[in-house]
């Protein structure tokens, strides 16, 4: 009777969780917004993973289990908790630091990663975009070649995904971004040497990362040649998101725990203290909701093992957005409208911003309606005794402004025929258990429930307070 009970059930797997059943997974950046999402999303849809290691800095106050214990209580988990139940018996964590070369690994977690695991997702990255050059080196170009010295030893290796960005290529020269490799005249293992003996500011590290407009896309295009060059044979697929944003499905609607990319200048407009965005608003807003995201991560860990069976090279999966996405005036319009009906509670002005293409004109805008009145207001600050805050706060802001701004003020177009074949190779079943196809997502809703989401998971308001923000809004 349990033969045949067994027997009925793995007939009733999709082809994605059969690939995943029984399999140990070892991802990195585990703690991460992607990461988060891809734990519960595996997790939950495909129970029978053997095991799952996620690679977790140590703390000396917490010990890597009661680390895990604190993350799990989040409500993020909520419903694979009750969905699956025991799913925190197959989490081990395994002690790392990417500020490291070596990562810190263990000798016996080492033996163990090249023992057990089969499949890995490499999500752990510096996201910043004026991170030093030296330290987005160490952590987004040498501990990935940790991982794949360690990879190569994998018994058992099925699928090793790297997660680069959509924007690890788009440069001066280029404004068609494939799904294929670029080479540069800038040799990988010259680059690392250089940034191991040459101090911060040489005019050499300069020059090598002046091809890029900033550190992280720099690094991330250099991890890409390191894995082409030294990974030749292994089951490697290279997936480059776009601007990952809040889910728009699961495991809860509108969730978001981070501030990179629009979400934090977006939170600043709703709040009214930015009035200049630096974009073209014209221009297609490359945005894809995490859920999104994470569901083609892990079908493109089956579709490189079943690619990689039968010989094609290393695979390169551009996740971009749908033809049909709102250009950036209409998402910021349509945001800022959406703030009349939602409101939010603590918004120190009415929001309304401009818009601006041109850089002279941005920062004209910046130093008139920002940074000279934020110095006279922390001027009186400090007259009456009390700290400045608003210069420190504007620049900030403008810091966070002009990080994108190169990705919002430039038309690139960005190919992504190895998502959409991918898609189609899903069957029905894994297409609703997984659905990843950005073609098919309502703007319109998504907006709303992202709205939504800013208010409850980055700002903290209800709608229990709905009311007295709407009165405030009007006065």
């Amino acid at each position: 009777m349990d033969y045949h009970r067994n027997n009925e059930a793995e007939m009733h797997k999709t082809p994605i969780q059969k690939f995943y059943a029984g399999q140990s997974i070892f991802i990195t950046g585990s703690t991460g917004f992607l990461g988060k999402i891809l734990i519960e999303k595996l997790l939950r849809s495909c129970p029978d993973i053997s095991t799952m290691y996620l690679l977790i800095r140590p703390k000396k106050d917490k010990c890597p289990e009661s680390r895990l214990d604190d993350i799990f209580k989040n409500s993020l988990y909520d419903r694979l908790r009750k969905e699956v139940p025991n799913f925190r018996k197959k989490v081990v964590p395994i002690i790392g630091n990417f500020d490291v070369e070596d990562l810190e690994l263990s000798e016996n977690d080492k033996n163990i990663l090249i023992r057990e695991v089969s499949i890995i997702f490499h999500l752990a990255a510096t996201m910043r975009f004026d991170e030093e050059i030296k330290i987005a080196t160490t952590i987004n170009i040498m501990a990935t070649n940790t991982i794949l010295n360690i990879a190569k030893r994998m018994l058992n290796l099925k699928s090793f995904i790297h997660i680069s960005t959509l924007y690890a290529h788009c440069n001066d020269n280029l404004k068609l971004i494939e799904e294929r490799f670029y080479t540069y005249s800038v040799d990988h293992k010259d680059f690392i040497t250089s940034m191991r003996a040459l101090p911060q500011n040489d005019e050499k590290l300069s020059r090598m990362a002046s091809l890029w407009p900033n550190t992280y896309t720099c690094t991330k295009a250099i991890t890409e040649i390191l894995l082409i060059e030294e990974g030749k044979n292994l089951p490697i697929g290279i997936f480059r998101p776009a601007m990952v944003m809040p889910s728009a499905n699961e495991p809860i609607v509108g969730w978001g725990d981070n501030l990179y990319g629009p979400i934090g200048s977006t939170i600043s407009i709703l709040l009214g203290f930015t009035r200049f965005q630096w974009c073209d608003p014209d221009i297609t807003a490359n945005l894809v909701p995490v859920d999104f995201t994470v569901n083609a991560l892990i079908a493109s860990a089956w579709d490189v093992s079943n690619q990689c069976r039968t010989g094609k090279n290393m695979l390169i999966y551009n996740n971009t957005t749908a033809p049909n996405a709102p250009t950036w005036g209409e998402y910021i319009n349509k945001i800022i409208c959406l703030n009349q009906k939602y409101p939010l509670k603590d918004s120190m002005w009415l929001p309304f911003v401009f818009l601006v293409p041109g850089e002279i004109t941005y920062k004209i805008g910046i130093w008139f309606c920002h940074l000279l009145p934020a110095f006279f207001v922390d001027s009186v600050r400090i007259c009456v005794g009390r700290r400045p805050r608003m210069w420190k706060l504007y620049n900030k802001i403008h810091k966070a402004i002009k990080s994108i701004a190169y990705f919002s003020i430039t038309r690139w177009q960005f190919t992504d025929d190895n998502v959409q074949t991918m898609w189609n190779r899903l069957n029905k079943e894994d297409q609703q258990l997984f659905p990843f196809n950005v073609r098919e997502l309502d703007w319109t809703k998504y907006l709303i429930d992202f709205h939504k989401g800013l208010r409850l998971y980055f700002l903290n308001e209800d709608d229990s307070n709905l009311e007295i923000s709407r009165i405030n809004y009007k006065r």
